[in-house]
């Protein structure tokens, strides 16, 4: 008996592949690439969407295959393999025998099912880094439906998270290629007939070839009817949780060969498949990551909530310590993220290498609301000092006045009676008047001084005056009207605070780092600390409590610095002092620029992007 005859040219390649897919269907669905003439050149052998491309020699490959059968006369392979890749491409020299033709097909499908495989598994990696790196749940959904429908070749899909503890689904995210629809949010009970609740009540993968055939689901078909659209096959896996609840459900509609969108009914019944177990597993494996993604971002969102209502919460202590200056923390750190994200957008060579991400700029916002936290540590008569004199020593000082007067009117009195006269002799009257008049100027002259204004040097002087006053009491101790530290204090040159006393003061950012950093702030916070203790250090070394050089003072606290001078003094909340506007505000900061305080270029940036309107103030 003879032997068939060889193979010889491509064509006769191609009625081969066409003879044997249709005596073996298993063996894969045949798509024939031909040219403008009509022949063929190049064909699609498709099995579970492994593609092997069979191709003439010299003839141009699809833009899509896993591996590539290269047939044609020896001289013409050599030439087309050097210019295709070597690791996806078996040659087959024509002619051949049909069963080395056909053993080549075999093993170019068996080598595209494994380019598949791990063209898959490199997807599945891929998502899971993604996944791994999403905070935003919105965005977990938007990765887990775009990656399902890749690896599975579905037309369109959605997905849907139980919430209310699984009693219903909220209609979340949905993709289509064939339909352009605005999908709203819904939501509907997963005691609800659905296929989607069905699938989140029972736990089971859904896998539904047809669904214009009858079947055990309810399907709503409106969206079919309203968009002309047909849905055939559709997937449906739930998303369980590693502890087994199930949170939500993926669903993938008409598998379909090709990228291409489905165009009418006649496209979609010829190119619409049904999902395979194998498409399920995938999905399956890709929901429960997504599951753990989902349930990952939750648990960091409860972190971020547990950290936001502790700042808060910090907040208000420093407040309730004092309150004359609520809203101080809010303001100052409103401003300082404004004035950083006018930072990480400018290009001027200064700033173009500092960039703040959303989760730097929420660090400067904690470490904004928590600047002052340190004043917790600062005695509340200190931190709530509204003049030079507490309450306390001003009412001694004024019981001073008054014995002072007492025992005036009473040696008035024995020196009235120890000549003979009479205390209603109008020149005895006279000099007891003028004393009386000389104790209330002296009592002027500390209230006066009192004031946490700039202290004149005439009344500097008077209150040295008042200061050297000596009178005996009915006891006959003799008392001053002010001791040393009374006359310390009401000799600050300036505002309410003896030196001591702004030493104390100044320490809250010392106990602020001390208190920040035994907080575990993690990676993301990590500088909320050093942030918040440096905004009181200035560029030339004269800051505190560090002095530390401007080398050693970041960015994030420059910024901080002419946020949190700029609302101390605009501030409206401040006993000690007026609220001044907003232009001599920034005057007095360009003052401290011109003293190498302030970072100059900081402050002009912060002048000229209107930062302050961020808290509600403008320049008439």
């Amino acid at each position: 008996m003879d032997s068939p005859a060889p193979i010889a040219s491509f064509a006769e390649v191609m009625a081969w592949l066409r003879m044997q897919v249709r005596i073996t269907p298993e063996l894969g669905r045949l798509q024939l690439l031909t040219e403008a003439s009509g022949a063929a050149r190049s064909a699609l052998l498709i099995r579970d969407r492994a593609r092997l491309a069979i191709v003439e020699a010299g003839r141009a490959p699809p833009e899509e295959f896993d591996v590539l059968v290269l047939c044609g006369a020896a001289e013409a392979l050599a030439s087309a393999l050097v210019r295709l890749p070597a690791h996806r491409v078996h040659a087959l020299a024509l002619p051949t025998p049909a069963a080395l033709l056909q053993r080549a097909i075999e093993e170019g499908i068996r080598a595209a099912q494994t380019v598949l495989q791990g063209r898959v598994a490199d997807q599945l990696i891929d998502v899971g880094l993604a996944l791994n790196r999403e905070r935003d749940p919105r965005r977990v959904l938007e990765l887990i439906l775009r990656h399902a429908r890749a690896i599975t070749g579905a037309d369109a899909g959605s997905v849907y998270v139980a919430e209310d503890e699984g009693r219903r689904l909220v209609f979340r995210v949905a993709h289509n290629d064939s339909v352009t629809a605005d999908f709203a949010e819904f939501t509907l009970a997963v005691s609800d007939p659905s296929i989607a609740a069905a699938c989140v009540r029972t736990g089971e993968i859904i896998n539904i070839s047809d669904l214009s055939q009858e079947t055990a689901f309810r399907h709503d078909r409106s969206f079919d009817a309203r968009f002309g659209y047909q849905t055939r096959s559709m997937l449906t896996v739930p998303m369980r949780a590693p502890e087994g609840q199930i949170v939500g459900a993926v669903q993938l509609i008409n598998a379909k060969h090709g990228r291409m969108p489905l165009r009418g009914p006649e496209d979609t019944a010829a190119r619409v498949h049904p999902f395979s177990d194998a498409d399920a597993r995938l999905v399956q494996a890709l929901a429960t990551q997504g599951a753990v993604a989902l349930e990952n971002v939750g648990l960091y969102a409860e972190i971020e909530a547990l950290f936001e209502g502790f700042v808060r919460a910090s907040v208000t202590a420093i407040e309730q310590r004092d309150p004359t200056t609520s809203g101080h923390s809010q303001r100052v750190a409103d401003l300082t993220v404004a004035l950083a994200e006018v930072v990480d957008r400018c290009d001027a060579p200064s700033f173009r290498d500092y960039t703040f991400s959303r989760q730097e700029l929420r660090e400067i916002e904690y470490a904004g609301l928590l600047h002052d936290f340190g004043k917790v540590g600062v005695r509340e008569q200190v931190l709530v000092k509204a003049k030079k004199l507490h309450e306390a020593q001003l009412h001694h000082v004024l019981e001073r006045f008054e014995h002072l007067r007492t025992a005036t009117r009473l040696r008035w009195l024995e020196a009235v009676y120890a000549r003979g006269g009479s205390p209603h002799d109008p020149a005895a009257l006279a000099a007891l008047h003028a004393d009386f008049a000389r104790i209330d100027r002296w009592r002027e002259v500390v209230l006066q001084a009192n004031e946490p204004t700039l202290l004149v040097e005439q009344v500097g002087q008077a209150v040295h005056e008042v200061a050297r006053v000596r009178f005996t009491d009915a006891g006959g101790r003799e008392l001053a009207i002010l001791d040393d530290d009374l006359l310390a204090a009401l000799l600050v040159p300036r505002g309410s605070l003896t030196g001591s006393e702004r030493e104390e003061v100044e320490s809250h950012v010392r106990h602020t780092y001390n208190f920040l950093i035994k907080i575990p702030w993690g990676r993301a916070l990590a500088r909320v600390p050093e942030i918040a203790g440096k905004h009181h250090e200035y560029l030339n070394g004269s800051g505190y409590p560090g002095r530390l050089p401007a080398v050693d003072i970041p960015i994030q606290a420059r910024l901080m610095t002419v946020s949190d001078i700029f609302d101390a003094l605009t501030a409206a909340d401040r006993p000690y002092k007026r609220a001044v506007p907003v232009v001599r505000a920034l005057d007095i900061l360009h003052s401290e620029a011109d003293a190498g305080k302030v970072d100059r270029e900081v402050l002009e940036l912060f002048i000229a992007a209107r930062v302050y309107e961020r808290v509600g103030l403008r320049i008439p």
